[in-house]
């Protein structure tokens, strides 16, 4: 596959009912990528799919993505059976312009973190690029999902928390099932954090998620709150 990276499917788990934590073996000595940055998944017949990459040690030679496998799609299903395979696999990228920009320098800057869904993949990177910085900046990150299934590393992020006390966490569930039990925040994730941040000037955002949900944070946060356009980041 001319100018691309091969690899092979070098692990698989199941990090929730309908979503796969898959790493790739590449075939290259290392792999530079900014956290956040997202790649191609791309079979042997030039079928390809985006992925965002969910590991934040920016330079290697195994990478994670996040997957949702979603009904009646056929294209994970062909990516899983190409393990234990050589030459049926590939990446192309890294692509994107979300990564971690460094502390913003006004003093009482926030740094807010968005994700919806598998875009906590993206989130995810940032974090442990954080994590090895050593950064005190306070980080606020806001997850959103329809129900609790769908905040499906609920459990590391809260791992990361007793190493990084800087950062706070807000899941936000806009249709949460019985099973839930739920007592947290509800609605759009978008809208929560304008009901926390309603002045936005010297905010910084990174979002990642479904594009209605980036999209509507973007006007929203622009026009209602305040927020420069070249600090909000996805």
């Amino acid at each position: 596959m001319k100018g691309l990276i091969a690899c092979q499917i070098q692990d698989v788990n199941r990090l929730a009912t309908d979503i796969l934590g898959i790493t790739l073996a590449l075939d290259a000595e290392s792999f530079s990528y900014r956290a956040g940055q997202y790649i191609d998944l791309v079979l042997a017949d030039g079928s390809r799919r985006s992925f965002s990459i969910a590991s934040g040690t920016c330079t290697s030679s195994t990478i994670d993505v996040h997957v949702r496998e979603v009904t009646g799609s056929q294209f994970i299903a062909n990516v899983l059976e190409t393990r234990g395979k050589t030459g049926s696999l590939a990446i192309a990228g890294p692509f994107g312009e979300l990564y971690y920009r460094g502390e913003p320098q006004a003093p009482g800057s926030a740094i807010i973190l968005m994700a919806s869904g598998t875009g906590f993949s993206s989130i995810k990177a940032i974090i442990e690029a954080l994590l090895e910085t050593g950064s005190q900046h306070p980080v606020h990150l806001y997850w959103g999902g329809r129900c609790g299934a769908d905040l499906y590393l609920k459990s590391w992020v809260a791992r990361v928390m007793e190493m990084m006390p800087c950062l706070s966490f807000t899941p936000v569930l806009s249709d949460p099932q019985p099973e839930d039990q739920w007592s947290g925040r509800g609605g759009n994730v978008h809208q929560a954090v304008m009901a926390d941040f309603p002045d936005m000037r010297h905010c910084h955002i990174y979002a990642c998620g479904a594009p209605i949900v980036v999209e509507s944070a973007r006007r929203d946060f622009s026009e209602r709150c305040g927020l420069p356009t070249s600090q909000f980041i996805a």
